[in-house]
């Protein structure tokens, strides 16, 4: 039996955590945090096959998040897609990019259905 991908959620809007767990509870093994300290403990923890996470969270966000992980090698491993609201306003896209893990930068006004997509084009051959 094949397992499923484990996954890692991190955004402080409840809401849409929930559709993305919704989206992919059947085929993902799912852990939701709120902010950046979380998503550390979490993938340090689970080790996920991929990391989905907002920029703008409390207490470390998504680019502070990303920093850290460059200096712990099991960290900076792991995929990234990053779905932001409105932060690529204020935080220019090369800032993001230029962490290798990133794999998508995406927003969250898109399509809930085309992000489902992108995250499972991510995860394909698990």
């Amino acid at each position: 039996m094949q397992r499923k991908p484990k996954l890692v959620v991190l955004d402080d809007n409840e809401i849409f955590a929930a559709l993305l767990v919704a989206a992919l509870e059947g085929e993902c093994d799912i852990r939701v945090g709120k902010n950046g300290n979380e998503g550390k403990q979490l993938c340090l923890a689970e080790n996920p096959d991929l990391l989905i996470t907002d920029i703008g969270m409390p207490q470390l966000d998504g680019i502070q998040m990303l920093q850290e992980f460059q200096k712990d090698g099991r960290l900076s491993k792991i995929p990234v897609i990053v779905v932001t609201a409105t932060h690529f306003v204020r935080r220019n896209r090369s800032e993001v990019g230029r962490y290798p893990q990133v794999r998508r930068m995406l927003f969250k006004t898109d399509d809930i259905k085309n992000i489902v997509l992108e995250i499972r084009n991510e995860l394909k051959g698990f």
